[in-house]
């Protein structure tokens, strides 16, 4: 690599830190302001980020973190793709930590005991609802019904097997056109 590409990279790390600590909202509201500092940067144009952007919410994840890792490929390379990846969750992963330090102390209080298992159980139902949603939608066939429920026995007998059962349940159902 060469010294060009690292001092991109950087830069893309500086871009992306800032964009993640100064924006409240989430990824989709981050989205917009990478927008702007990519364009601002001279980095793309507005039409080449909108593609970038749509291949970024294809990829499962978090659109912020897809987003950032696709412009930071595109500016700097693979440097600059793993430096926006860290840039972009930085932020964040510190807030966390900082709010999990401050609620330490108070963790056998009945109260925010109280409030902890609320937002638990909230979460819970929040992800199976999505879930429900998917499966709904979701073109079932004898091979699918095949597919999972074998990975299910097989993780039921040993988790250890988490990977290989996964790996090869995307191979099953995407390889053979389901």
């Amino acid at each position: 690599m060469n010294k060009s590409v690292w001092k991109r990279a950087w830069k893309v790390f500086g871009v992306f830190l800032k964009v993640s600590s100064l924006t409240l909202g989430g990824g989709y509201a981050m989205v917009p302001i990478m927008q702007w500092e990519a364009e601002r940067l001279g980095w793309m144009k507005k039409e080449e980020f909108l593609s970038l952007l749509s291949v970024a919410q294809s990829i499962p994840g978090p659109i912020a973190f897809n987003t950032a890792i696709i412009v930071g490929k595109r500016v700097a390379g693979v440097p600059g793709a793993v430096l926006s990846g860290v840039a972009i969750t930085l932020p964040p992963f510190v807030a966390i930590v900082a709010v999990a330090s401050l609620l330490k102390p108070f963790l056998n209080n009945v109260y925010v005991r109280a409030f902890l298992l609320g937002v638990y159980a909230a979460v819970v139902a929040l992800v199976f609802n999505v879930l429900l949603g998917l499966i709904k939608k979701q073109r079932w066939t004898m091979l699918r019904l095949m597919v999972i429920g074998v990975g299910v026995v097989l993780l039921l007998i040993n988790r250890n097997t988490l990977y290989a059962v996964f790996a090869a349940s995307i191979w099953l159902l995407y390889a053979w056109g389901e």
